[in-house]
């Protein structure tokens, strides 16, 4: 299984790539549009759709995507790095 995010250390810091297809289907499975989960996930629509572009973000906004999409960021973070 291929992992949905990947952790690199940037030139601004420790950063995130995520993968696009596991945003869309945690999307789907809650009936939210992409712009609902940006606004819910306090962040701009445009680096919601960098991110899905697969340009690295940094840890605050994987945080906060994942606290929008109501699971401990800890686990939800766990889950997109393929952690068992």
């Amino acid at each position: 299984m291929s992992s949905a995010a990947a952790v690199t250390n940037g030139h601004a810091g420790l950063v995130v790539v995520l993968s696009p297809n596991a945003v869309r289907i945690a999307c789907a499975e809650r009936g939210w549009s992409l712009s609902e989960l940006a606004r819910r996930a306090r962040i701009s629509r445009p680096t919601l759709a960098a991110a899905l572009r697969g340009q690295p973000v940094r840890a605050r906004t994987a945080w906060q995507l994942a606290h929008a999409l109501e699971q401990q960021p800890s686990a939800q973070l766990s889950a997109l790095l393929g952690a068992a």
